[in-house]
């Protein structure tokens, strides 16, 4: 019992060293990790390598997968590249498991010690994150150590001895375990790490630790498809396209394990080993029994990342033939959470609604997202879509503006009364975002198609600079509202400042186009400003989710918005 209770503890200290180095990795380069898979768009080695990098940092290639899936749904890139980004998601988890087989657990308490007080020391946002992750990665360390150490006690007990030998000699019943395992502790890298201690401790056979490894191979690819099974249809596609490739790997290797086994002793004992031994290298530490499972884990995922991007687009098209859309994907202009069944219960109907103010940011989201390209690329189909979507967003403004107003007229405590005028100060700058963006964005981009202008080289630069930042606001703000995070909130706040600033500077630097007489600046100017203003406008109504959850706290004084705003 007291091991049982210490392999609980090493993965539940595992999990939360990861979600700290989650936490700590995306407050403080989230933004620059969605600008890597940004640029990667269309390209098969950077989505790849940011996949592979994004994963490496994180230290879990269930929470890539996710980003990845998320930014595919919100359209910010092509389902084959969220595809091609988990491949290389799982190969960098994989990276990690080498890594951390390796005798480095002994820094733990030096990650331990900087990151906990660099957290303590700091109080602006970036770095207190930065040491928040270092001490998250400290307790990884740590915790991998103790599960290497629990494996090998646990290799005392006959119960326990008892139980893994017969699941031993039925490989598919071992392989459940493993996934179960995978499940339960929502990490393949820990499953591996364990299937390592139990072969150097001899509880189980290399053989039995491949199978254990196939075992969380397929539990890292089932993760996120249970995780996005609501998600909209393309944040979908690519997690099952993930787990489908990986399942029929995994049952593929599992049908000739022991050939596996058998043909990797020979070549690495006839043909490798020699070879270090040449160059007078020693070959105990890359090929004992012990560190088997991690190469054969790296191996595995780097044949399944090959296969996948040379079959990718197939794949994706097998996997799009029989996934539905959801409900959601169908019809996004009525109303899905307005329960006017509970009015007596203000508090259930404050929920509904915030539930339905983030369906309506949702697409908002997606139109800021899709109006690049069409500024960028002329696209008139996508233009037309946005145009649609945003006859759904004035929809559910209206329906959503009279749930609330039929709440208020309910008795509410003060504290009810300020959550609903949020919400509806949240869903009227939503509605003004998508105003923004059809009458002002649109407009212009369909005067650009009809005149047949094109931005200048350097005037696209800025015009895609600034829409980023805006795009990346928006994440921020929903963010921040659904958390209602103080931290979040100064941290969306500051970003005002900067989107003002680099409106400004975009300005100045365009006039001087003009004024050294660019052709393509000169066609385009009026054009340019008005893209770069309507930009500056919507970052205002989206830093504005801030103000409340500011105000709340008392962080902010009412007096200094004001100034901002003059």
């Amino acid at each position: 019992m007291e091991l049982l209770i210490q392999l609980l503890g090493s993965i539940a200290l595992l999990l939360w060293g990861l979600r700290m180095v989650r936490t700590g990795i995306m407050r403080a380069y989230g933004t620059s990790l969605k600008r890597l898979a940004q640029q990667a768009e269309g390209r098969i080695l950077p989505s790849f390598a940011s996949g592979l990098l994004i994963a490496a940092l994180l230290q879990s290639s269930t929470a890539t997968a996710l980003i990845a899936a998320t930014f595919s749904g919100q359209g910010v890139i092509s389902v084959v590249a969220s595809f091609i980004t988990i491949l290389g998601a799982d190969v960098g988890t994989a990276v990690a498991v080498v890594l951390a087989s390796q005798k480095i657990g002994a820094i733990s308490p030096l990650l331990l010690f900087v990151g906990i007080f660099g957290f303590l020391s700091f109080s602006r946002s970036k770095p207190k994150n930065i040491f928040r992750a270092i001490a998250g990665l400290g307790m990884i360390l740590l915790a991998l150590s103790m599960i290497s150490g629990t494996a090998k006690n646990l290799a005392t007990f006959d119960d326990f001895i008892t139980v893994v030998r017969v699941l031993e000699t039925q490989s598919v019943f071992l392989l459940i375990f493993a996934l179960g395992l995978t499940y339960l502790a929502h990490s393949s890298l820990a499953v591996v790490l364990l299937a390592m201690g139990f072969v150097t401790s001899g509880l189980v056979g290399v053989q039995g630790g491949l199978v254990l490894v196939l075992g969380a191979n397929l539990g890292s690819g089932l993760l996120p498809v249970l995780s996005n099974l609501k998600a909209h249809r393309d944040a979908r596609i690519p997690v099952i396209a993930n787990l489908l490739i990986r399942g029929v790997a995994v049952f593929t290797a599992l049908s000739v394990i022991t050939a596996i086994v058998q043909y990797s002793d020979v070549f690495i004992s006839d043909t490798i080993m020699p070879l270090l031994n040449h160059y007078g290298i020693s070959s105990t530490a890359f090929f004992s029994a012990s560190f088997a499972p991690a190469a054969f884990h790296f191996c595995l995922n780097l044949v399944v990342a090959i296969v996948g991007i040379s079959f990718a687009k197939p794949l994706i098209a097998l996997v799009e033939s029989f996934v539905p859309a959801s409900v959601s994907d169908e019809d996004s202009s009525k109303p899905k959470h307005l329960d006017f069944n509970n009015m007596s219960s203000p508090a259930i109907c404050l929920a509904c609604a915030k539930r339905e103010t983030l369906n309506m940011a949702y697409i908002v989201q997606k139109m800021l997202n899709a109006s690049l390209p069409v500024l960028r690329d002329n696209d008139l189909e996508l233009l037309n879509n946005i145009v649609r979507m945003d006859d759904s967003v004035d929809g559910l403004y209206v329906e959503i503006k009279l749930y609330i107003a039929q709440v208020l007229q309910s008795e509410l405590s003060e504290e009810e009364s300020q959550k609903a005028l949020d919400l509806l100060s949240f869903t009227t700058n939503m509605e003004h975002i998508g105003d923004i963006i059809d009458c002002g964005l649109m407009a212009l981009a369909k005067k650009k198609i009809k005149d047949q202008i094109q931005f200048s080289e350097e005037g696209l630069a800025e015009i895609s600079t600034l829409h980023e930042m805006v795009s990346n606001n928006f994440e921020l703000a929903i963010n921040t509202y659904v958390a209602e995070d103080s931290e979040l909130a100064h941290q969306l706040y500051e970003t005002k400042a900067d989107v003002r600033e680099f409106e400004s500077r975009s300005v100045e630097t365009h006039l001087h186009r003009i004024g050294v007489g660019i052709p393509a600046s000169l066609g385009t100017s009026a054009l340019h400003v008005d893209v770069l203003r309507d930009l500056k406008r919507i970052n205002s109504h989206v830093s504005t989710v801030a103000y409340p959850i500011l105000i709340a706290s008392g962080e902010v004084p009412r007096e200094r918005w004001f100034r901002d705003e003059n």
